[in-house]
């Protein structure tokens, strides 16, 4: 039905649980490169998954987060300067007949290493439908697009929401994030994801920076409580890149970030579905 955004918005909408509120802090280790640019950096992740009933199977949807990144070279600190998004996305869920359903949603976001300040705001949306193989079997497809700092952003989708059986289940949207998710009981589970980061800030001196990086992770996810979750998440980022510019894609720099490890912590209060 509906999930939580997670880093990316195309991921907000296809995971069997909802969190209505989550933090998350993710801390990635210098790498045994001396001329990596990019590691250490420190992102922290705060938002919520607001979903509203308007009539069976239709839902509005609310997922408002905040972000921060903060990326230090490997030989100066700070020479990146610390970057911050605050982003709204408003959706639609709605099913089309028995066994498709479609997924709209606008998203505005202000990007900058100051916030509302003029030429830092961005829009966007992601749109996908879903087909209802058979129960608790779904696939997707879409399309994502958002107008980065950069230049258009346009990313064809392709997902799941699959339970192969009572304690396997694989979702998402790819390139966006895939997660196989394993129950080894009613309060501990855990598995591996898949996440891929595309995104633009507006710099203080009019330029933008754009970050990617595409980290892969194992997850282990307990719950304290009922609703309250607790997760651990090591992983490792490949593919890593930091550039700057001034004008759309024409970059001022290119840099390779750096591959290198990661570890995610997060708390959620979570529904699952």
């Amino acid at each position: 039905m509906i999930v939580s955004l997670q880093s990316l918005v195309v991921t907000a909408f296809a995971q069997p649980s909802v969190d209505i509120f989550q933090v998350r802090y993710t801390y990635a280790f210098r790498s045994s490169n001396d001329n990596s640019k990019g590691t250490p950096f420190m992102h922290f992740w705060a938002g919520s998954d607001l979903p509203i009933k308007i009539k069976d199977k239709t839902y509005l949807l609310f997922s408002p987060y905040f972000e921060s990144w903060s990326i230090d070279s490997a030989t100066k600190e700070n020479s990146v300067p610390s970057v911050k998004g605050l982003v709204l996305p408003i959706g639609l869920l709605f099913p089309l007949n028995d066994k498709w359903s479609w997924m709209i949603s606008g998203i505005v976001r202000t990007n900058g290493e100051e916030l509302f300040k003029p030429s830092i705001y961005q829009a966007g949306g992601v749109t996908f439908f879903s087909y209802q193989r058979s129960p608790g079997k779904k696939i997707r497809f879409g399309v994502y697009m958002n107008s980065d700092f950069f230049g258009l952003f346009v990313m064809p989708l392709v997902g799941a929401d699959w339970k192969a059986n009572d304690k396997d289940h694989f979702f998402g949207l790819l390139p966006g994030r895939f997660t196989w998710e394993h129950r080894f009981r009613k309060s501990l589970y855990g598995g591996a994801t898949f996440r891929a980061i595309t995104n633009s800030y507006r710099l203080k001196n009019n330029e933008y920076l754009r970050i990617d990086d595409n980290q892969l992770s194992l997850f282990v996810d307990a719950y304290v409580a009922k609703k309250i979750c607790f997760t651990l998440e090591p992983g490792y980022g490949i593919l890593r890149k930091l550039r700057t510019g001034t004008e759309k894609r024409k970059y001022t720099s290119d840099d390779n970030w750096g591959d290198g490890f990661f570890i995610k912590i997060s708390a959620a209060y979570r529904l699952r579905l």
